[in-house]
């Protein structure tokens, strides 16, 4: 006989702009302020973190007329199921929308997570393993969710370089048709080269009617790079640029409302990104998690 149990489910969809500071090649990674590269740190902003930075918080450095960063819940499903064996069934639902709890609940990954590519060694272009990766989410009332992805839960590592190369390289980011599992580009990411236009003729009106001498020659450098925007010119063509992360949320242990679980399953979850913005050093994400608590 099919021993019954109940499980409260979600599933959470999230989206918004990320910031990451990076270098770009043929800068080292580790280049503070963008050199030979096509991303920079211009006069009067700290040096380039490599920071992933999915909330507007200390680290974040805000450019004017750039996407604002934050990612937020935007949809999904609060569900009670009973049941295993592949023969579970609903008892309840309710969509997450306008008065739920998670609803526009925010979605970050505490800590300093970064693309760590074992120095080029998993893949080429600054996309590797994003480390740590911790994903919480953060509704209304005291509500919150936090699990760590780890590349082999069973010996938990800070540093990839802990890890062999070969089990790395099952989490490296895919590369990503516009539509992957469904998740359509949003318009201002497909239209990012006439934003980029936009955005100059916004800087340069701007820049007319500044005094400061260190902020002008901020704007002098944005406004340079801004007007290399011809198709083939990797600061338009990496617009384009698309990925995607398939992390099982897999700690043993997780946070539900401050207080430790733990968790019978994985917690599967699919992140996209593209549309990058060299000007505002981010990008836009998509992405998906499914919790499963035990009752």
């Amino acid at each position: 006989m099919t021993s019954e149990y109940p499980k409260k489910n979600y599933i959470f969809e999230f989206k918004g702009w990320v910031q990451c500071r990076v270098p770009t090649d043929p800068d080292p990674h580790y280049e503070p302020r963008g050199v030979t590269g096509y991303t920079f740190a211009v006069p009067g902003e700290p040096d380039l973190d490599q920071i992933i930075y999915f909330q507007n918080k200390d680290g974040v450095v805000r450019r004017s007329y750039c996407p604002k960063v934050g990612v937020y819940v935007t949809g999904g499903w609060e569900y009670n199921t009973v049941g295993s064996n592949g023969e579970e069934r609903f008892t309840s639902k309710r969509p997450i929308k306008e008065g739920h709890p998670y609803y526009h609940a925010k979605v970050d990954l505490p800590g300093k997570p970064r693309f760590d590519s074992r120095n080029g060694t998993i893949i080429y272009n600054g996309f590797g393993i994003i480390n740590p990766f911790g994903l919480s989410i953060e509704g209304k009332d005291g509500q919150c969710i936090y699990r760590r992805f780890y590349a082999d839960p069973d010996n938990p590592q800070e540093d990839l370089s802990n890890y062999p190369i070969e089990l790395l390289t099952k989490y490296e980011c895919k590369n990503a048709i516009m539509d992957c599992v469904g998740m359509l580009l949003d318009a201002d990411v497909l239209q990012r080269s006439a934003f980029r236009n936009e955005r100059l003729e916004n800087l340069q009106k701007e820049y007319a009617d500044t005094k400061d001498a260190v902020k002008r020659a901020g704007l002098e450098k944005r406004i340079s790079e801004l007007k290399n925007n011809d198709p083939v010119n990797r600061r338009t063509n990496q617009i384009g640029t698309k990925a995607l992360f398939n992390y099982p949320l897999n700690a043993k242990t997780a946070m539900v409302n401050d207080a430790e679980i733990t968790p019978d399953q994985d917690w599967l979850m699919d992140l996209w990104l593209g549309g990058w913005d060299a000007d505002a050093l981010g990008f836009y994400i998509k992405g998906y998690v499914q919790v499963v608590l035990n009752k």
